[in-house]
């Protein structure tokens, strides 16, 4: 393979190993916070991205014999403590507390060799003519042999405690994530061995093996751990991995493009964007996280888990796939446990239960009529019966699953495979699951309602908002206006029907006041031929106006007692007006208090005063 071609190849592994151990570090922390698996596994993760950074700014950096420092990036021996350290965390606890003496013993050589790495010749002794795409660019020092020692020894280490864990798994699906962390640390080994070996006998073979033999290391070890942890905590993974990876991919191509046009425009070096991509794959998944405790300050308590508790269904949520594969794995443990030698679990869908997990018995997604499964209590079938609809399947025992009430489901066992019948402590435990799986499918079909019910919710807030941000626009609106009365403004307006409304029953000082120079008020004149129109007739046609006005307040229906709440304007209005009832009778007879009688009485005037306006402003339309 020419130079340049493999200087290109081994660029774009290690920006992806670098990219993809920083992320899923960050991925698998937010998860699982308070996991000491998640805190190594991520520091495991993040020592290598390191490692992966110093390969990456060696090559793309500038030339030249000891250009870059040697914390430029970090040496690969500092992520081979943590991944022991989590082997070690994944055993049983007696096998766990015998080695803990040798976790400390890794941590201690690992600082030694960083040290003598970083400075001292004995580990490497200096840079050869060889370019950093190979194997063969550093001179190994005398202590080198141990220190490739120390890369494969503690990783073989690793892959004995993994295959310890892996062997005590019960479960079969616990047991594919040990046997992925398995691959992942078997990666890793080769790994070490293709490196050491070629720095040692200075083989000019190229990094790009050793590089990617680690890189898919690193994505089966992040996401077997994060699969691990998601099965032990029974939460769902799947959806929320890939949707987390597309976005973060999304955001990488994005920052590549605009390196790519500034290599292009401005001559930008590739490399002066890493750390800048590294930092938007930092914030992006740390923002959630972050957005938790920041609403700390911006929110009262109940709002605060309120936004937490919507954030985590939103990501949790259970799709059925996921049910299908917890409710798989219960199963099979269970039939492990018991020895039984096939099972299946059947949840009710409509009339009848369809078959959703399913042990050693090949019929997963088939209807069984309610009547062959249908009991209130866990059923020994002596002899073992064939379920209905069921051919060639015997089954010993049907334990039923109730939640909210009614039968959800069943759990339906055969005979066990020693020929021993079922015992009293295995019907107990059996009563114990079947509470437990209830609890799991009730929860998950809550889900689906909730999200629905949050759905409708939601959707009824963002009406409501609207109306409330249309009501907003309509009141800026209102401030906008024009003068409410042609040479008045609002202010002004409501002072004046205020005014006549105190001396609605003075027909001198009406037909002298302003309003009653409205054009409306000619309308309101019995003008008849031969007869004098005096300010006397103006003051009766404004005190039917103002009169008719009020009763545009009027709500629908007859008067309830005492009067509702839409009723107080119309009554306040009329009783102190027109009938000159006193103020504290009127806030008696609504039994409120004066402070509510005065702002009711504003709105009032004001809803009056806008009235005559509509009314004067039709007036002035042509016919």
């Amino acid at each position: 393979m020419p130079d340049g071609l493999l200087f290109a190849s081994i660029s774009a592994i290690n920006f992806v190993c670098l990219i993809v151990s920083l992320w899923l570090g960050c991925y698998i922390v937010t998860r699982s916070p308070r996991s000491r698996v998640s805190w190594l596994v991520s520091a495991t993760l993040w020592s290598l991205c390191g490692y992966f950074l110093n390969s990456l700014t060696d090559i793309q950096g500038p030339p030249g014999e000891g250009s870059l420092p040697w914390w430029w990036g970090w040496s690969v021996a500092i992520a081979v403590p943590f991944w022991f350290h989590l082997s070690v965390s994944l055993l049983s606890g007696k096998l766990a507390r015998k080695q803990r003496p040798l976790v400390i013993l890794v941590y201690l050589l690992t600082l030694n060799f960083v040290a003598m790495e970083a400075y001292t010749p004995w580990v490497f002794s200096g840079a050869t003519m060889k370019p950093p795409i190979y194997n063969s660019a550093q001179h190994p020092g005398p202590l080198y042999p141990l220190f490739g020692l120390y890369l494969i020894a503690v990783p073989a280490l690793s892959l004995y405690n993994l295959y310890l864990s892996w062997r005590q798994a019960k479960s079969r699906s616990i047991q594919r994530q040990f046997a992925t962390l398995l691959w992942a640390t078997s990666l890793a080994i080769f790994s070490g061995i293709y490196a050491t070996l070629s720095t040692w006998l200075r083989l000019d073979t190229p990094t790009l093996i050793s590089n990617f033999s680690l890189g898919a290391g690193v994505a089966l070890l992040g996401y077997g751990v994060a699969r691990y942890n998601a099965l032990i905590k029974g939460r769902a993974i799947g959806l929320d991995f890939i949707y987390t990876s597309l976005a973060i991919g999304l955001v990488i191509g994005a920052y590549l493009l605009a390196a790519f046009i500034s290599d292009l425009a401005f001559d930008v070096p590739f490399i002066a964007f890493i750390f800048i991509i590294m930092l938007a794959i930092v914030s992006h998944s740390l923002y959630d996280w972050a957005r938790t405790y920041l609403d700390r300050f911006f929110y009262r308590r109940q709002y605060r888990e309120l936004r937490a508790n919507l954030r985590d269904f939103a990501r949790e949520a259970v799709p059925g796939h996921e049910l299908q594969e917890q409710l798989r794995t219960i199963l099979e443990t269970l039939c492990r446990s018991l020895d039984v030698s096939k099972g299946f679990i059947a949840l009710r869908e409509g009339e009848g239960f369809v078959v959703t997990a399913n042990w050693q018995v090949d019929f997963g997604g088939q209807s069984i009529a309610s009547d062959a499964l249908a009991t209130d209590e866990i059923a020994v079938l002596s002899p073992p019966m064939e379920t209905l609809g069921l051919t060639d399947t015997p089954m010993a025992l049907i334990v039923p699953l109730h939640a909210g009430g009614e039968q959800i489901g069943v759990i339906v066992l055969g005979q066990r495979t020693t020929g021993v019948s079922y015992t009293e402590d295995d019907l107990d435990l059996l009563e114990d699951l079947a509470d437990t799986v209830a609890s799991v499918v009730h929860t998950v079909r809550l889900q689906k309602r909730s999200v629905q019910q949050i759905d409708t919710l939601l959707r009824e807030v963002r009406e409501r908002e609207q109306e409330l941000q249309g009501k907003m626009r309509e009141a800026l609106v209102a401030e906008a206006r024009p003068p409410v009365l042609e040479g008045q403004s609002e202010r002004e307006a409501i002072s004046l029907v205020e005014d006549a409304l105190r001396h609605l029953h003075d027909y001198p000082y009406l037909g002298e006041h302003t309003l009653a120079q409205l054009r409306i008020i000619e309308s309101y004149l019995d003008v008849q031929e031969g007869v004098f129109v005096t300010h006397l007739d103006r003051g009766k046609a404004l005190q039917e106006v103002l009169t008719t006005a009020i009763e545009k307040l009027k709500p629908p229906g007859p008067q309830p007692s005492p009067p509702t709440r839409e009723w107080h304007q119309y009554v306040i209005l009329h009783d102190c007006y027109v009938l000159g009832k006193l103020n504290r009778d009127v806030m008696s007879a609504l039994y409120i208090s004066e402070g509510t009688f005065s702002r009711a009485r504003r709105r009032a005037v004001r809803g009056v005063t806008r009235a005559l306006a509509e009314m004067e402003t039709q007036q002035k339309r042509p016919a």
